[in-house]
């Protein structure tokens, strides 16, 4: 399997919506994302400055793809991954963590002084982040409210 990795036009992104619906139908995820939220997504992160793309391309099939959006902090200039997936035929197959290290290195090319992310805090995925490196902090956690 001969993957290659690039940027992707916000037009390829807005037309990869089923690798949302397909990839977080999956374990761990279990999450029924519709073709149209997830185009509103993918909208949402494409349309945003700054906003670095990298897709995973098999024979100019887009199979997955990387998002990450810029954040600055009290600590300085900091790039949110704010979407990794991968269609499921292909997980668990090292593109993920690929595509991790392609946002790294784009990052530290921008001058970007960290790489953070959400993402659930125990079980497999946990697992995967702290194989790539990353580290779960201990001051902040994530607080949500309905509004409907």
């Amino acid at each position: 399997m001969s993957v290659h990795f690039r940027a992707i036009t916000p037009d390829e992104a807005a037309g990869s919506a089923e690798i949302i619906v397909q990839a977080y139908a999956e374990p761990p995820w279990f999450e029924q994302w519709s073709i149209e939220n997830a185009v509103a997504r993918l909208n949402e992160m494409t349309t945003t400055p700054g906003c670095l793309t990298i897709g995973a391309v098999l024979e100019d099939s887009l199979i997955g793809f990387g998002f990450a959006l810029p954040h600055t902090t009290v600590a300085g200039r900091g790039l949110m991954v704010a979407e990794i997936a991968i269609m499921p035929p292909y997980q668990r197959k090292g593109l993920g963590s690929a595509l991790l290290r392609h946002i790294e290195r784009e990052a530290r090319a921008a001058d970007y002084l960290h790489v953070w992310l959400v993402s659930q805090r125990d079980g497999g995925v946990a697992d995967y982040y702290r194989g790539n490196g990353y580290t779960q902090s201990s001051k902040l956690g994530i607080y949500t409210k309905l509004l409907r």
